[in-house]
């Protein structure tokens, strides 16, 4: 094997590697890569032919003195190069692994730069087939790549558990205070997909948790339980319902959890016997359940639309007091934690679709307390058994980490920090520690063709993905931390698939739509102090940002004539309004409440909205005529609207009743703005058969890490989604 020098590259198949700039190249353009994985890389390129043993890449990457599971490491860097590579474990075209020795580069690779060019010398053991030439590789990874993504759908994505240990080992994660020492971890799971949610016993002996996607809210997976410290974990749901809030009862003998879409609808609380058994109806609308006692319990319940309430009640609804409902009708008070003694309570809110500071109210109810904990979203609390401290994961400045805040009252104190973020704390029986998700999750944009798939978006978060009119661009956001809520505006042209370009306005936001000939930007920002606002500006940016509004309003889209139409809350109702493009003459567009606006009719003359109704579940995507006509429903619950670019076919996804990503696509008549419907709107699988013309897409069959930002293309079988990675397995953390 001939030693590549300073100043040359390795090349092979449609790849090279720079082994100054530190870079991995596909056709000259950069593949994202973490630096650890990419280190791994270049010393399995530079050995091609020949066995790289796990001890030597132990050697050479890893130093004794760091904190990190070396296996597990590994493992997850060796995923993480064939991710980058298009390569499959099963039928490599780049790197083989030698079942506990370690791993052989089998591509030819050529040593390019720094003088002659030269071939490396490959070196395969006796009787190993020939390595493939770079034309040979090059072309069977574009004719398989495809084939292959769709078979292995989430096994690349999935992250192994080891990113939580080297993450966490490698920070090191150190409590707020210099004086205090480490924070210690153990981890309890090993999960490829995410592991969180837990809840431990009154005694502290058994877990309960959920495992599947914690990517959004509420979440897809199932309910395991697994007896501490090394038991194995048994799966106790197989069902396809969103769940969460899953809580032991007093005397262990059952585990309860949020279903929403099971019992009959809407958001109801299950119980599974702890001896074995399938899930019973415990409460209908009852979601977040925690116990009070025995036979007693603090819940929140659905008033109208998604406004939900906290009260408390027996298991069998009997005696309900409320104890705190939101002002707005977008607040939802998700969960609740009684504190020890029973006389306050923690409680974990939304407004207007995104989580808030943590409110502590009295349990009475007598009035509706104060927030507290950091200056961020609160998204799982605790107490301490005796009730000294309050324990909060919170988002502050992009990242979600354990706190604590001394009761009553008193200055928050970050407990842990780093890379690695937690969410979903249970404290144990004794106080002296909690068990929380740990893990960091990574959203890209990507293109989906018959031929193969793209990854477009640089390093961030992906979300709201949208093509242009005519098919030419992908526009999407990104956020540069995990848990902010908002990001930038870029696009991608597909007929170069260069790299991705960033648009003016260069500043965060929360959302935006392009006007119908694609020269213009509306957009909602959401400033750290003050109310949302909205502004307009060029897509070229040779136009200065104009703020059209500043009291709240959001969600803005364009109208038919370049009027705006946007979502504004009053007198604590969110209402569809539209003004003109200088953002004079506001005025509503309807004289009921909405909860969202979710997108517009290529034609720009319907809008389509979730909008409270009376039934279960308690809200509805309609479509609401801009000139006055009939509200028509669209489908019950949650269902997100979108449109090929040409605005012949109209998407409803997920479909009613149907497993995730279930999606039906239905033709749209010439000079009309949406198909015929039924009535109700299309409630199931069997309403989707009998309109003309539709045809149903399982996008779950490309991959289980798919959001719900799902973005048809410009022709059959070419779609944009975010493919979220957000693995985290459970840990228990030591408290100072």
């Amino acid at each position: 094997m001939q030693t590549a020098t300073p100043g040359r590259r390795l090349r092979f198949a449609p790849f090279e590697l720079d082994l100054d700039a530190r870079e991995l190249l596909r056709a000259g353009r950069p593949v994202r890569i973490q630096p650890q994985p990419l280190r791994v890389l270049e010393i399995l390129a530079v050995q091609a032919g020949t066995l790289v043993t796990r001890e030597e890449l132990r050697h050479r990457i890893w130093d004794e003195a760091t904190f990190v599971e070396f296996d597990q490491g590994l493992n997850y860097c060796i995923r993480q190069i064939r991710l980058a590579l298009g390569d499959d474990a099963a039928t490599p075209l780049f790197i083989e692994t030698l079942k506990k020795r370690g791993y052989r580069f089998t591509a030819r690779v050529e040593v390019v730069g720094g003088g002659a060019e030269t071939v490396s010398a490959d070196a395969p053991d006796a009787g190993k087939a020939p390595v493939p030439s770079v034309e040979a590789a090059s072309a069977a990874s574009n004719a398989d790549l495809s084939r292959r993504r769709w078979r292995r759908s989430h096994v690349y994505l999935a992250v192994t558990a080891v990113l939580l240990a080297a993450l966490v080992g490698i920070v090191a994660v150190h409590a707020l205070r210099p004086d205090r020492r480490p924070v210690a971890y153990e981890q309890l799971t090993s999960f490829t997909e995410a592991a969180f949610e837990p809840a431990l016993s009154p005694d502290g002996r058994m877990m309960a948790f959920l495992v599947g996607s914690d990517a959004g809210f509420p979440f897809i997976g199932q309910v395991y339980t697994v007896m501490l410290p090394d038991g194995e974990p048994i799966q106790r749901t197989h069902d396809a319902f969103y769940k969460y809030g899953v809580a032991f009862s007093p005397d262990g003998s059952q585990i309860t959890y949020t279903a929403v879409g099971g019992g009959g609808g809407g958001w109801n609380t299950m119980s599974l016997p702890l001896l074995g058994g399938e899930p019973q109806l415990l409460l209908q609308n009852a979601a977040g359940l925690s116990w009070l006692d025995q036979h007693h319990a603090l819940f929140s319940e659905i008033l109208t639309g998604l406004h939900m309430a906290m009260l408390t009640a027996t298991d069998r609804r009997e005696s309900p007091h409320r104890i705190y409902i939101p002002k707005h009708e977008r607040g939802m008070a998700h969960y609740g934690y009684a504190s020890p003694d029973r006389q306050s309570v923690l409680i974990v809110e939304m407004a207007n679709g995104g989580f808030t500071r943590c409110r502590l109210a009295p349990l009475d109810g007598h009035t509706e307390g104060s927030q507290v904990g950091p200056d961020g979203p609160c998204t799982s609390a605790a107490w301490s058994p005796d009730g000294r401290w309050m324990y909060f994961t919170a988002v502050v400045n992009g990242a979600r980490h354990v706190w604590r805040e001394p009761f009553p009252s008193g200055a928050p104190q970050q407990i842990t920090s780093g890379p690695a973020q937690e969410g979903g704390i249970a404290m144990s029986p004794d106080g002296r520690s909690l068990v929380a998700a740990l893990g960091i999750p990574e959203s890209g944009a990507w293109l989906h063709t018959a031929q193969r798939e793209y990854l477009l978006s640089p390093d961030g978060y992906a979300s709201l993905l949208r093509f242009s009119p005519d098919g030419r661009f992908l526009f999407y956001v990104l956020r540069h931390a995990s848990s902010d809520v908002a990001g930038k505006l870029w696009q991608t042209e597909l007929s170069s698939l260069k790299r991705s370009e960033l648009l003016a306005p260069s500043v965060p936001l929360t959302s935006y739509s392009l006007s119908p000939d694609g020269t213009q930007i509306v957009y909602a920002v959401k400033p750290e102090h003050g109310p949302a606002e909205i502004w307009l500006t060029s897509r070229d940016g040779r136009v200065q940002p104009q703020r059209l509004t500043a009291s709240g309003e959001d969600q803005p889209t364009f109208g038919p004539a370049g009027e705006i139409l946007f979502r504004k809350s009053e007198d604590h109702n969110n209402y569809l309004f539209v003004m003109n493009a200088d953002g004079s003459e506001r005025r509503r567009v309807t004289p009921t409440p909405i909860t969202e606006l979710r997108s517009m009719s290529p034609d720009r003359r319907v809008a389509f909205a979730m909008a409270p109704v009376n039934g279960v579940p308690t809200t509805a995507v309609v479509a609401v005529p801009l000139d006055g006509g009939p509200v028509r429903r669209i489908c019950p619950g949650s269902c997100r609207v979108n449109w090929s670019p040409d605005g012949a076919s109209m998407y409803i996804t997920p479909l009613p009743g149907a497993r995730a990503h279930m999606t039906i696509a239905i033709p749209v008549p010439k000079g009309e703005s949406m198909p015929v419907l039924p009535v109700a709107g299309v409630q199931s699988e069997a309403d989707a058969k009998t309109l003309p013309g539709s045809e149903l897409v399982d996008f779950a069959l490309f991959g289980d890490s798919m959001g719900p930002d799902i973005a048809p293309g410009p022709v059959s079988g070419t779609f944009a989604y975010a493919r979220t990675i957000s693995h985290h397995n459970l840990f228990r953390v030591q408290l100072p």
